[in-house]
């Protein structure tokens, strides 16, 4: 029977000493193999990208193809509805006349009264003003002066306003004084249609005043419905 003696320790090596492995290394493999390897992964990464361009094409095309057929659909349906329009615009082709006719009537009527006043606004504009001044007024007597082809002779005053005439007017009325007289024909000279206004007549009977104004009409005053919109009564 053989025997095994053990070695004393030697004290001057301790255990984790002992047991230490050597931290060395060395790369065995050819360099052929090495090569290979590389070669290897760097054709996967080619196919790896060119996989990824690949599939990145097919979905740009897919959308490209849906992009498309939503155009294409979209197009359908205008052109649709440009037919249906055409086909409605035959049907109602006297209503598209008739607007046609009456676009032309009213620009033919706005040539034709360029020269247009409305009487009620002149008129409401001298009573009213009347009555805030305290006069009544009776009567008024008046026109446009002499018309040539449609269009009225002028006059232009050297007055202040620089104002054109187109008509003159006489106003007739009743105060309870000269003061009341003197306020109205001041309120009328104030009144962008009128011009000139002065004092022809004033008697009294019976403790009120009768009286006569004469009073020119201006190119403002040129008014109507299918031409420059008339001012509110008061005129200023």
């Amino acid at each position: 029977m053989a025997t095994t003696a053990l070695m004393p320790l030697d004290p001057a090596v301790s255990p984790d000493r002992m047991n230490r492995i050597l931290s060395i290394s060395a790369n065995l493999l050819p360099d052929e193999v090495v090569a290979v390897r590389r070669g290897r992964a760097a054709r996967r990464g080619a196919l790896s990208a060119v996989v990824l361009v690949v599939a990145l094409i097919a979905a740009w095309y897919v959308y490209a193809a849906r992009q498309v057929q939503v155009a294409t659909a979209d197009r359908d349906a205008v052109t649709n509805q440009v037919a249906e329009l055409q086909r409605s615009e035959a049907r109602y082709a006297g209503v598209v006349s008739v607007e046609s006719q009456t676009q032309t009537i009213a620009k033919q009527l706005r040539t034709l009264l360029t020269n247009d006043m409305s009487w009620a606004t002149l008129l409401t504009t001298l009573r009213e003003t009347g009555t805030a001044a305290s006069v009544t007024v009776t009567g008024i007597n008046g026109g446009l002066t002499k018309t040539v082809s449609g269009t009225p002779d002028t006059v232009t005053l050297p007055t202040a306003k620089k104002v054109t005439v187109i008509g003159s007017l006489i106003v007739t009325g009743t105060a309870p004084d000269k003061p009341s007289i003197a306020k109205y024909i001041d309120a009328l000279n104030k009144i962008g249609t009128l011009s000139s206004p002065y004092l022809t007549t004033a008697a009294e009977n019976n403790g009120a005043y009768s009286f006569s104004i004469s009073v020119d009409v201006t190119a403002r005053a040129r008014c109507g419905r299918f031409t420059k919109a008339c001012a509110n009564p008061g005129g200023k």
